[in-house]
């Protein structure tokens, strides 16, 4: 009994081989071209689920990183602030102490007055549309006074502030919130009393101070030392604890760094091609290619007589 042979059978045999080696060296391009394993999440299998968790989650901290960026442009103006309030009231104690030491207070009213302006000027200072110190109440001015003559005539010191009871916040980690935010009030409340309390002796009926000091001048100047010091104790603990939430910033953001770089290195991995790989893997799906070609083109020059 002889074999019979089909012709037709072979060809299309060999044909679905070309459609199959075509399909991997499109593949195969593509995947050069674009970098990519596949382009649908259905591709990657079950590491799908894996991949768009990782992918949410690296979304979530560079959010983070973004806010960060602006809460460190804040604290930042914090600091320059605060260390300007700082050197003032330093400046101002400096000017009581030195009149004590001469017993001569030369100068002094328009020091007072100077150092008021000063921290009244810093205390609103305004970034892109925002008051600094005003709180949650960014558009309301937080000091409604401009000199100690309108400060002296409120029933209270505390009087003279508007801004909000609550400070900036933000959340710059998973579970992780700060605040920023500095108010004009909490700042620079009891330093507003001690130069209240300076302006209304100058005039007052022992004021002013002005040249030689008498006993009850020299005694009150004294008292004032005390005062100025606990203010400045009071601003330079904001000052340290304004460092300590830029400290915390960079803390965090090394930590956010780090996530970052693990995560689009594990999506790396599980969606970027290797091209090295992928490129071997043309040049020899194109050999396989050739040859299917080649054996379809040998298969329709075969007749009968070839085997007579």
């Amino acid at each position: 009994m002889v074999s019979r042979v089909s012709s037709f059978g072979q060809q299309q045999l060999l044909i679905r081989g070309i459609q199959e080696n075509q399909a991997r060296v499109f593949e195969n391009q593509r995947q050069i071209s674009t970098g990519r394993i596949t382009d649908e999440f259905r591709g990657l299998g079950g590491s799908t689920g894996t991949i768009l968790g990782s992918r949410s989650f690296l979304s979530r901290v560079e959010s983070y990183q973004q806010s960060i960026t602006t809460i460190r442009g804040r604290i930042d103006s914090n600091d320059v602030q605060i260390g300007g309030i700082i050197g003032a009231v330093e400046s101002l104690q400096d000017n009581v102490l030195a009149a004590v030491a001469n017993n001569n207070a030369q100068g002094f009213s328009e020091q007072l007055e100077q150092t008021f302006q000063f921290l009244t000027n810093s205390l609103n200072s305004n970034i892109d549309g925002t008051f600094q110190f005003s709180g949650a109440s960014t558009g309301t001015v937080p000091v409604n006074v401009t000199d100690l003559a309108s400060l002296a005539a409120l029933p209270s010191v505390s009087d003279a502030f508007d801004n909000a009871d609550i400070a900036f916040e933000a959340r710059i980690a998973d579970g992780v919130d700060i605040d920023f935010g500095l108010l004009a009030d909490e700042v620079a409340t009891e330093t507003f009393q001690v130069l209240v309390d300076l302006y209304n002796f100058d005039n007052g009926p022992s004021g002013p101070l002005e040249g030689e000091l008498d006993a009850t001048q020299f005694a009150f100047l004294q008292t004032q030392v005390g005062a100025l010091n606990d203010a400045l104790d009071g601003l330079r603990q904001t000052e340290v604890d304004n460092g300590l939430s830029f400290n915390r910033l960079n803390v965090i953001e090394q930590q956010h760094a780090d996530t970052v770089i693990f995560l689009q290195t594990f999506i790396s991995e599980q969606e970027d091609v290797d091209l090295a790989e992928a490129v071997t893997e043309l040049n020899n799906n194109q050999v396989a290619l050739e040859a299917s070609f080649q054996a379809v083109a040998s298969l329709s020059r075969l007749s009968l007589l070839n085997f007579l």
